[in-house]
């Protein structure tokens, strides 16, 4: 059943064209510009300290994508796990982590289920090797509400599917 979900998932987030009104490319980080991301004209952006923040305007949904060497994954995850704890957000249940290669990298899976002030909400883990000198890691971070993430499941969509490697 969980190796059925990630297929279902790799595909929901790799298979499909892009959808309209994708605003022009974002690097995920200017100093190493390893990959670019396509978002929504409405959603905001912002620089952060190793890659991109991504909100959709009714805050539904926030995204990460950032850039990190393998070592650096246990500091970001604490980072993290201390902005959910600012925010209320308490992860109630996860998935095994799964790995799988989607448009010809290797992706690596893995969805939190959590509760926060206004309700239930989903976080996702993708870590994606974009197979690079470096060593280092795209790690797509995402937190949605259970309502953001169906209503917004198109854009996403969209946005995985721009993910372009320099």
């Amino acid at each position: 059943m969980l190796r059925k979900t990630v297929l279902a998932l790799a595909f929901a987030l790799a298979g499909f064209s892009g959808s309209p009104g994708l605003a022009g490319a974002l690097q995920i980080t200017d100093a190493d510009p390893i990959a670019v991301v396509t978002v929504p004209d409405s959603w905001t952006t912002a620089k952060i300290k190793r890659g991109v923040e991504i909100k959709t305007p009714d805050e539904e949904i926030y995204l990460w994508f950032e850039l990190i060497a393998p070592g650096e994954l246990d500091t970001l995850q604490k980072e993290h796990n201390s902005y959910f704890e600012k925010e209320g957000v308490t992860v109630t249940g996860a998935s095994e982590t799964v790995k799988q290669e989607v448009k010809g990298k290797a992706w690596s899976f893995t969805e939190l289920k959590a509760k926060s002030k206004d309700g239930d909400s989903l976080i996702r883990y993708v870590a994606i090797n974009p197979n690079v000198a470096s060593g280092k890691i795209i790690m797509m971070t995402y937190w949605a509400s259970l309502d953001g993430h169906k209503e917004h499941d198109a854009a996403m969509k969209g946005i995985i599917d721009s993910i372009a490697y320099k």
